[in-house]
């Protein structure tokens, strides 16, 4: 077997491809393939003027059962292909090949969802030679021949239950035919070839990256409580809000949420920080009334740290005017993260 030919074929179909997911255990696989065969080695040559046309399609079907990740028996039908003797430009013979294979094939993730895998098979082939003369003659024969066989799977990124292959199969010393007469027609040849196929794997679930969420939602404080105020308004339009707020948190696996409150400057440090701790323990235990577990939610008042407003309200006059110039700094901030 020209292992030299195979190891470069693999080589340079690796080379060429990039990847998606690999088989699955326990799971079963079929397929379809066709390619180009090349006879070698022991094929008739007729005289005078004589040649030989070597090469023909192949094609086959294949099934599979995924033992492991790396690991899948594998049974077959190839039609391996015809070679034709020439003689003055015309076919006087034809040498053809098809059969069953039985097989284990092993293969090795060289990227995510690009494998490189060998397979090793003992085949069943009929040879059938066929003579077109006046005594021509018709023989067949059946031989278990070994089959060797290299090449890369490629699962498709949308459609993880399709994969391509692409493959060199080299089946060793095929037919044993004999001649009217009993004696040994000596003409088995090797055959290689190159095959493109696609599989179908079945139970084959699609790998899925987990889309990661990271939200801060900004509430005023003015549509969740009255000014000076710590419980929720009844029936306003920031329950609403925060309805949706948790309904944007139900649909995030390992959810994390933070909740900060924060005041205005008008009034003494220590009374914001109690009331913006308050405020921000007032919306945690909505949203875990709603159902966000409990374990995953915190609540921390700030004061007055942070302002959005910065000094745009330093010119404002009257009490009325500042609070309304104000009612920026006065929020309730929702973080969560988590995923989808």
């Amino acid at each position: 077997m020209k292992k030299t030919a195979i190891a470069l074929a693999i080589a340079g179909l690796a080379a060429a491809s990039v990847a998606q997911a690999a088989p699955l255990a326990d799971t079963f696989y079929v397929g379809a393939k066709a390619g180009r065969a090349t006879f070698h080695d022991g094929v008739k040559i007729s005289e005078p003027n004589g040649g030989v046309i070597r090469s023909s399609v192949t094609y086959g079907v294949y099934g599979g059962y995924q033992i492991t990740d790396n690991f899948a028996v594998e049974l077959g039908y190839d039609y391996f292909g015809r070679a034709k003797d020439r003689e003055y430009g015309k076919t006087v013979g034809k040498h053809t090949n098809h059969g069953v294979h039985l097989g284990l094939k092993a293969s090795y993730p060289v990227l995510d969802g690009l494998d490189v895998y060998a397979r090793a098979a003992a085949a069943l082939i009929r040879t059938d030679l066929k003579e077109y003369s006046e005594d021509g003659e018709r023989t067949h024969s059946l031989k278990v021949s070994p089959v060797f066989a290299g090449g890369i799977e490629y699962n498709l990124p949308s459609l993880p239950e399709l994969a391509l292959r692409v493959e060199y199969q080299w089946v060793e010393n095929v037919g044993k035919l004999k001649d009217k007469d009993g004696s040994v027609v000596d003409l088995r040849p090797d055959i290689g070839s190159i095959n493109a196929g696609l599989s179908y794997r079945f139970g084959q679930t699609r790998a899925v990256e987990p889309m990661v969420v990271d939200k801060t939602f900004a509430l005023s404080s003015d549509i969740l409580f009255k000014f000076n105020k710590a419980s929720l308004k009844e029936g306003g339009k920031g329950q609403e809000i925060l309805d949706g707020i948790y309904g944007e948190i139900a649909q995030l696996k390992a959810a994390q949420v933070n909740v900060a409150g924060y005041a205005d400057r008008i009034g003494s440090d220590a009374y914001n920080q109690k009331l913006s701790q308050k405020r921000a323990e007032t919306v945690a235990n909505y949203l875990v009334a709603k159902g966000v577990a409990q374990n995953v939610i915190s609540a921390a008042g700030y004061g007055e740290a942070n302002p959005v407003t910065g000094n745009k309200c330093d010119a404002v006059k009257g009490r009325k005017a500042l609070i309304a110039c104000l009612a920026d700094d006065r929020r309730v901030e929702v973080s969560v993260k988590g995923t989808k």
